[in-house]
């Protein structure tokens, strides 16, 4: 209310090309933490989620890696400022010792980050070719950013900003990193060379013509939608 009534009063005292930027303020999250090594007083620290997403088939998202960064609680957490580090690391750097409650924050975070880019998905597919950037033009690849913050004393997921190249880059170094310690590879590589090689597949067939032939008694409601989505004519001979 307070915030509201200051934003009220300096609206009042603007002219008409001027405008009040607010912006929120988010507490990091204040979990304990184990005793540390060293007497030195351990300084708060928050925590930054990178999440990498694209686009799989039947135009559903899907997560594709994770990276953290960990930094001083009293300045934002940029990409570079450190190197990545897994989230189950990160969370237990954190002071959640139960597997348990790190599976469900990475559960949570799966289920925010997939939810967020199907959003953005939904809202491009209703913009105009034009609006979006050309007839073709979509988004494939997508990164969030998300803050580990507390809420009445709980963990919370608050969604930063979107971006692509900062997210990709941290996320492949991450995932380098793990295989340089002798972690499996993930499915990240396999998952971005999807998504980039369907966008070919549809390049290559755009305005293609397919002829079908027979199978007058079958339903071909999911031809037209595949037609639809790749840009070809379809042309149908009875047999």
């Amino acid at each position: 209310a307070a915030v509201a009534q200051a934003v009220g009063a300096r609206l009042r005292g603007l002219t008409e090309e001027d405008s009040v930027l607010l912006e929120a303020m988010v507490p990091t999250a204040c979990l304990p933490v184990p005793p540390p090594r060293s007497p030195a007083p351990r300084l708060p620290v928050a925590l930054r989620i990178c999440t990498l997403v694209c686009r799989s088939w039947g135009d559903r998202p899907q997560l594709c890696q994770v990276a953290c960064a960990v930094g001083r609680a009293e300045s934002p957490v940029r990409h570079g400022a450190g190197l990545p580090q897994s989230l189950d690391s990160s969370l237990r750097h954190f002071g959640l010792v139960a597997p348990g409650e790190r599976q469900a924050v990475a559960a949570r975070l799966r289920e925010a980050t997939e939810a967020a880019v199907a959003a953005l998905l939904a809202a491009e597919a209703e913009l105009s070719p034009q609006q979006r950037g050309g007839p073709r033009a979509r988004t494939d690849i997508l990164g969030l950013d998300f803050l580990l913050a507390s809420v009445d004393d709980s963990l919370e997921l608050v969604a930063l900003a979107t971006n692509s190249q900062r997210c990709l880059e941290t996320c492949a170094l991450a995932e380098a990193m793990g295989r340089a310690v002798g972690e499996s590879r993930g499915d990240l590589s396999r998952l971005l060379a999807e998504a980039t090689l369907h966008r070919a597949q549809c390049h290559l067939v755009e305005g293609k013509d397919i002829l079908l032939i027979g199978a007058g008694g079958v339903s071909k409601s999911f031809v037209w939608e595949a037609a639809r989505d790749y840009g070809l004519r379809v042309r149908i001979c009875g047999g």
